[in-house]
């Protein structure tokens, strides 16, 4: 005996998919882009599309292309992954990948996973969350990880995205992969969180170690390195027009590395800065029961500020950059001395502050562009006070 048709399965499949369309949401990553590196940055606890999509065989069907839009592996499954996309014919509706990587002594794990991933698909947004000497090495980078031990920090965020998917042509020789992520698609955006360096505080003369980032390797080349060795990174660099770094109290000496690195952003025009904890991060609190004095971490961070002020006023004079955010200004304990800070050096100059941790440069002949950009600055900045 057959079964009665459901309601549901009795609407076309337009109305079907204009309801699939209103249950669907924004992946959990961007949101947790600024908060601490953790596997859990997919975790969602909206299910709606996955339990719709087990109703029937039909519903599965128009389901799948949006409930795999964003997708998430680890960097160990990449062959079951694209088998996977291939045997349901998914790899075009894919927009956003979460690549997820360990590397630990005991599970290598291979540095160009993405050749593969990004022959088979084209997403505007790719994140990758693994242990700093293998982000680097993604990105054709060998970097010190000779004092990981001070800083104990298991995963950085790198976050790349892209305007249009543009995807190359199939077939090109194995001789012509490009060695760097970088250099797979003219990349426009660039986000990278470097956890925290609060451990390293516990040490006698903290500031001598190194963090184990890319950004030292990026920062000593950008500073110090003749120019031949300099180009091949500037050009990869070159297409990025925004920029997002994240770590929760570097040492000033670091942050002056990472604006070192910034300066080969020749095309930048936006910049946000976030050196301070989430707000309910009580990371401090648990660090500061150890051998550090509790004002040295904040004496870095304003240091860094004084550092960043200055390298905007002169991005903004000597290149394109036209938009500053701090995320830190939301952050009631900081804003007072954030504000000293940076508006005793921007204040005077082209550039306008929105009263809420966004500065636009006003171009000469934009008219209200400066008041318009600020506007979207402070949208920016209260989604991420939200999150």
């Amino acid at each position: 005996m057959s079964l009665p048709q459901s309601p549901l399965d009795s609407l076309p499949n337009e109305l079907l998919d204009q309801i699939i369309a209103h249950l669907s949401t924004s992946p959990p990553s961007p949101a947790r882009l600024h908060q601490p590196p953790t596997p859990r940055i997919t975790t969602s606890c909206t299910r709606h599309l996955k339990n719709l999509s087990r109703t029937s065989a039909r519903l599965r069907a128009l389901v799948c292309p949006r409930l795999f839009s964003h997708a998430c592996f680890d960097i160990q499954d990449v062959a079951q992954f694209l088998a996977f996309l291939s045997r349901l014919d998914l790899s075009r509706y894919v927009i956003s990948i979460v690549a997820k990587g360990v590397d630990s002594p005991d599970q290598r794990e291979d540095p160009f996973w993405w050749r593969p991933v990004l022959d088979c698909i084209d997403p505007l947004r790719v994140t990758v969350l693994a242990p700093p000497p293998f982000i680097a090495a993604m990105l054709d980078t060998q970097i010190m990880d000779g004092h990981s031990w001070a800083f104990e920090v298991p995963f950085h965020i790198l976050q790349l995205e892209q305007t249009a998917r543009l995807h190359p042509p199939a077939g090109v020789p194995a001789v012509e992969q490009p060695s760097s992520l970088l250099q797979t698609r003219a990349w426009s955006s660039l986000a990278f969180n470097e956890s925290s360096s609060l451990k390293a505080y516990n040490h006698y003369e903290y500031f001598m170690f190194q963090v184990p980032s890319l950004f030292n390797k990026w920062g000593t080349v950008a500073s110090i390195r003749p120019l031949p060795e300099r180009l091949p990174l500037s050009r990869s660099l070159s297409s990025l027009t925004s920029f997002r770094y994240t770590a929760v109290f570097p040492f000033y000496n670091h942050v002056k590395l990472v604006l070192d690195a910034v300066g080969l952003m020749t095309n930048l025009r936006s910049f946000g800065v976030q050196l301070a904890p989430c707000r309910n991060d009580k990371i401090t609190e648990l660090e500061q029961r150890g051998s550090m004095d509790p004002s040295d971490p904040w004496m870095e961070i304003a240091t860094g500020y004084s550092l960043i002020a200055h390298a905007v006023k002169h991005l903004g004079n000597n290149a394109n950059l036209v938009e500053f955010s701090t995320y830190d200004y939301e952050f009631d304990a900081l804003r007072p001395e954030l504000s000293s800070i940076l508006e005793d050096t921007l204040d005077n100059s082209d550039w306008v502050h929105n009263g809420h941790g966004t500065w636009t440069r006003r171009l000469a002949g934009d008219g209200d562009w400066g008041k318009q950009s600020a506007v979207e600055g402070h949208s920016l900045t209260s989604v991420y006070n939200v999150l």
